[in-house]
């Protein structure tokens, strides 16, 4: 059975690179007739917070993510990685390093010095067995590390990037386990891949450089070597990397309080360097038949919210009304009066004019509430006081429109519709003007223009 998982730190805020990683892992799993799984890499202790763990699983919910059983979490599985880590050990496959973090420094800098890429120097690689227990029982500290094979070629088809090849002399003996007892990431995520029996690893391309040290891990450790894809990351419109913090514009909390809705992230996360079969939105069905990882571009992508604005305003003009009132009931700022069975009409009216939820309920609030505390200038006053003495001998506004238009010429008709349309809305844009009149009715109507063309 195939099996993937989404592991995400509980450091920050689920952005749309994490969420990106969290769907094509999805995807897979559900095309293949498999589970996916949630693992929480909690194990730095000083900047994991349970209340990241709840806004991830909260946004996952969101995404349309679902996972198999409860969640992962790495801090409950401390005494299985040293288990495991003292496994390589006896296999030759990890040694004990005894260099202070001062020894360590003072060689990482002399390296940069010489223009050398700042690899361990292989000090402790060679200190007996026996020495090394003898240093571990008088008390001095150490850490443990993989024993990577100079003449080793690791190699991998990896599902978007093709062909990878690394030579053991070009990798570092990385610390496994550290002085404090604690797993790096590399023991602790090879030892939970392998017991879970993670047949696919999808992840960010910031991880391809760990690859070969978890393929080494994975055949020390007995484990199945999964299948590997690494995913381009998205970026930010300025090319830095997505910030996981609360006020973060690309976190899923952000874009869900802003009022997009979740089949449109899905969509765009989806088309991010994949080609569908026809222009979004897709439903989840017609992505789980067609998307394939395989297909991904393996260059760079990044955050474009035109983009997604326009998937999310696709899927509003779609959304049936009774849903669409359903969404965009929250982001209104208070309840809004005399709607009851009139809420269809008006949704219909206003939709177009909006790209997210936020921004019809701004619309719904100015078709209903109007534009207090606007300010005309003469010659706007001036128009529509003209226009209300002609729309009160016709037998209503919206009858009396087209006919005072047609008596002006283009310039002064296109100012006295935005000047009409600001005395109803406060904008000088929005729905048709006769649609917005009809619904208002014409008493209502008449009070707007009057309050901004009397005095």
């Amino acid at each position: 059975m195939v099996k993937t998982r989404f592991a995400p730190s509980p450091t920050g805020y689920l952005h749309l690179g994490n969420a990106r990683i969290a769907l094509l892992n999805q995807i897979v799993a559900l095309q293949r007739g498999g589970k996916l799984f949630l693992r929480i890499e909690d194990t730095d202790r000083e900047r994991s917070s349970s209340l990241f763990v709840d806004a991830m699983i909260k946004d996952l919910a969101w995404l349309g993510i679902s996972r198999e059983g409860d969640p992962v979490f790495q801090s409950s599985r401390f005494s299985l990685y040293r288990e495991k880590v003292l496994e390589l050990w006896s296999k030759g496959w990890a040694y004990p390093c005894f260099c202070t973090p001062h020894e360590l420094e003072a060689h990482r800098q002399e390296c940069l010095k010489k223009g050398r890429p700042p690899r361990y120097s292989g000090r402790c690689r060679h200190i007996s067995f026996l020495e090394a227990q003898a240093r571990i029982a008088e008390g001095e500290p150490f850490s443990l590390r993989l024993r990577v094979d100079p003449e080793v070629r690791v190699e991998w088809r990896d599902m978007i990037k093709g062909r990878k090849r690394f030579r053991g002399k070009d990798l570092d003996d990385i610390v496994l386990l550290r002085s404090d007892g604690l797993p790096t990431y590399h023991l602790a995520v090879v030892v939970d891949d392998g017991e879970m029996g993670i047949t696919h690893v999808i992840r960010g391309e910031d991880h391809m450089a760990n690859t070969p040290y978890h393929i080494s891990l994975f055949e020390a450790l007995g484990y199945p070597v999964p299948f590997f894809a690494h995913v381009p990351l998205v970026k930010a419109p300025s090319g830095e990397v997505l910030e996981k913090r609360e006020d973060s514009p690309w976190t899923l909390k952000t874009l869900r309080k802003e009022g997009y809705l979740s089949p449109a992230v899905v969509n765009f996360l989806i088309t991010l360097g994949w080609n569908p079969p026809h222009p979004p939105p897709l439903t989840w069905e017609e992505i789980l038949e067609s998307f394939e990882l395989k297909e991904v571009s393996p260059a760079p992508v990044s955050f474009h919210l035109p983009a997604l604005n326009s998937i999310n305003r696709k899927i509003m003009a779609i959304l049936p009304a009774g849903e669409l009132m359903e969404q965009v009931s929250p982001f209104l700022s208070s309840p809004v009066p005399f709607l009851k069975d009139r809420w269809v009409t008006l949704l219909e009216m206003v939709r177009a004019n909006a790209s997210t939820l936020a921004e019809l309920a701004v619309w719904v609030e100015r078709v209903i509430k109007g534009s207090e505390g606007l300010l005309l200038d003469e010659r706007e006053k001036e128009l529509l006081r003209r226009f209300l003495r002609e729309a009160k001998v016709a037998s209503s506004f919206t009858q009396a429109l087209p006919v005072f238009a047609q008596g002006l010429d283009k310039e002064s008709r296109n100012f006295f519709y935005r000047s009409l349309r600001k005395a109803l809305t406060g904008e000088v844009s929005g729905p048709p003007l006769g649609d917005l009149m009809d619904f208002l009715g014409d008493q209502e109507v008449e009070k707007r223009i009057s309050s901004f063309s009397i005095g």
